[in-house]
């Protein structure tokens, strides 16, 4: 989990960068901040179940997507690879495998991530793609329920992260109460 004190600060620099870019709502342009940030994005059809990864080639910093996932998954891996490298995690190479959003009842909201660097990461996409201020702001007066498969998938359509990235998040700021 990541402690509270790291976890403001993540958010405040996350609010920073949505700024730059001038996100007032969903979806945030994640492709646009990575590249902002200098890294370079690739879609590869990588085999198995291989995520995203992230490298330096030459100067340039490689964000590699896995171009067979679903376009929410891609946009997990971007923002995903984005926290490493914000976070500082890049050491030579970076190799994601199916990070799994299984929840944990972490208050991170970045599910099951093996490693500190790995649920920094996870917290750090899901803030930034997730915005804490602009998703409670969406949930405002609806009452939600881990069930109500409706709210959940219109809300997920808006920010173009999966259902279950969504309950997680939810769940992560306190609005759905775990299973």
């Amino acid at each position: 989990m990541i402690e509270t004190r790291r976890s403001g600060q993540l958010q405040h620099y996350i609010n920073q960068l949505l700024q730059l870019v001038g996100v007032r709502e969903p979806p945030v342009p994640v492709e646009q901040i990575a590249q902002l940030r200098g890294a370079r994005i690739r879609y590869v059809a990588f085999d198995g179940e291989l995520a995203g990864l992230l490298f330096e080639e030459q100067g340039q910093i490689i964000i590699g997507v896995n171009m067979s996932h679903p376009k929410t998954r891609q946009r997990f891996t971007i923002a995903h690879e984005l926290g490493h490298l914000e976070l500082h995690h890049l050491h030579a190479f970076h190799i994601d495998r199916n990070f799994r959003a299984v929840s944990t009842g972490k208050a991170d909201g970045a599910g099951q991530a093996s490693g500190a660097s790995e649920v920094e990461a996870n917290a750090f996409a899901a803030e930034l793609l997730m915005p804490a201020a602009l998703l409670l702001q969406d949930v405002q007066g609806y009452p939600l329920d881990y069930e109500d498969d409706a709210l959940l998938a219109r809300l997920a359509e808006r920010y173009l992260v999966s259902p279950q990235a969504m309950l997680l998040r939810l769940t992560a700021l306190g609005v759905v109460q775990p299973f």
